[in-house]
């Protein structure tokens, strides 16, 4: 029989910039699905962006007034239809330049941007249907700690609490370019939301930012039902103002009188929203169906109860370039009587990229075929060689072109000093691991 080639309307998509916490969420968001292509870009400076994207551009920052014009030739090269902004100054960016960008922004209306971008803003057009924190100015302060952080900028960046009039004073800063509020010592929580115009709120779920570093939730926890309940009050009220389409989030805290305040309104991808992608509910993805005009509907979110905890993952490029693995069984396929589940995934990328697995072993299995097939594991090598104990594996290795995996040192060194290849143990598959598929 033949099969039909099907005409497949593909979905190239630039995130901007690509390598930070939030533009990682998206390409975490999308990078499965159907017929969507990611691509991303950022400024030349030291970013994640290169060790997860296959393609990825630099252009100038987005002071430099040749931007925009290498950002139109990145997306008319690539036939890019959609950006997927992934930092708040890149918004400002993308919100002065709309109308000559070459594709749609997964962005809300202008005016709702510009307002939401400037706390001072948010705070006035909220203080009469919304707990907001206090404005101050320097001589209406009458009660220490207060909170100082910059209008316009997003996170953590320059945010700080003063203690005292002295420290205010001895402060090298604009003010003016500075919003002071009464310092909220409580709780904090992130609302991430979907609402579309013609539909209103369609999703309001809050979680605790439980632990806090450099402005990004590390810890995640679902917030109790009395939270959810008042969050969700909170964004139909936000909604009633500035009427926005797309994904976005809010975030409250506690005042020490126990009232949750506002804290800022943000247009974007949160950095730990995938929290609600792990609950069921992707909305970089109903974002993108909105975008093509599908209609979207909120999946029910998932009732058990989820922790998220980050910590710092290792990613390497090298310059490593092979065509055959040769790799042991005992004690680095199977550790444990258990599969390496790391080494699992390796060997599937290096079927995914046509590169030759060979199965070199000396195991004291009766019938390694058996085992093999008992482990669903036979079939992914090209090659099974069992060897005797005191066969030496360097003699069996006949590719130049070849690493070696195996958790003994003695058979490493071995294989090393005699055919001068790269060699690794199972603590060091990490480097061979891609995570663009």
């Amino acid at each position: 029989f033949t099969i039909k080639n099907k005409s497949v309307n593909m979905h190239n998509i630039l995130i901007f910039p690509g390598g930070t916490e939030n533009g990682l969420e998206i390409y975490r968001s999308l990078q499965y699905a159907k017929n969507v292509n990611l691509y991303s870009v950022s400024s030349d400076v030291p970013n994640h962006a290169k060790f997860v994207y296959q393609n990825h551009f630099i252009i100038p920052d987005i002071y430099n007034e040749d931007c925009l014009t290498r950002l139109n030739e990145i997306i008319d090269q690539n036939d890019i239809k959609l950006i997927f902004p992934a930092n708040s100054l890149v918004i400002d960016f993308l919100v002065e330049n709309r109308d000559n960008i070459n594709a749609k922004i997964f962005l809300t209306d202008n005016d709702i941007v510009r307002t939401v971008r400037s706390k001072k803003k948010t705070y006035l057009l909220f203080k009469e249907i919304i707990p907001t924190p206090k404005i101050l100015n320097v001589s209406s302060i009458d009660e220490y700690p207060v909170f100082i952080k910059p209008d316009k900028l997003y996170g953590s960046q320059g945010a700080r609490i003063i203690y005292s009039p002295n420290v205010l004073n001895s402060i090298e800063l604009d003010l003016s370019d500075y919003v002071i509020t009464e310092y909220l010592p409580g709780k904090e929580f992130t609302v991430d939301c979907f609402s579309t115009k013609k539909n209103g709120v369609l999703f309001a779920s809050a979680r605790e930012r439980v632990r806090i570093r450099m402005g990004t939730s590390m810890r995640s926890a679902r917030a109790d039902h009395h939270i959810q309940k008042y969050s969700r009050k909170i964004a139909e009220r936000i909604f009633s103002k500035l009427n926005i389409d797309g994904l976005w989030f809010f975030q409250l805290k506690y005042s020490k009188n126990n009232e949750l305040k506002l804290l800022e309104i943000e247009p974007r991808v949160a950095g730990t929203m995938g929290y609600s992608r792990a609950l069921g509910v992707n909305l970089p993805l109903i974002y993108l169906h909105y975008m093509k005009g599908k209609q979207i509907k909120i999946p029910k979110i998932a009732s058990h109860s989820i922790i998220l905890d980050r910590a710092l993952q290792n990613r390497y490029i090298t310059n490593l370039k092979y065509n055959t693995v040769y790799i042991d069984l005992d004690d680095t396929i199977i550790i444990k009587g258990k599969i390496n589940l790391e080494i699992i995934s390796y060997l599937y990328q290096c079927i995914n990229n046509n590169i030759k697995i060979v199965l070199i072993t000396k195991s004291l299995e009766n019938d390694l075929y058996s085992f093999l097939a008992k482990m669903r594991i036979k079939d992914i090598f090209n090659k099974i060689i069992c060897l005797n104990e005191d066969d030496s594996k360097s003699n069996y290795i006949k590719e130049a072109d070849a690493i070696f995996i195996d958790d003994s040192f003695s058979q490493r060194e071995e294989v090393n000093n005699k055919l001068g290849i790269a060699v690794f143990d199972p603590s060091m598959i990490d480097v061979l691991l891609k995570k663009c598929i």
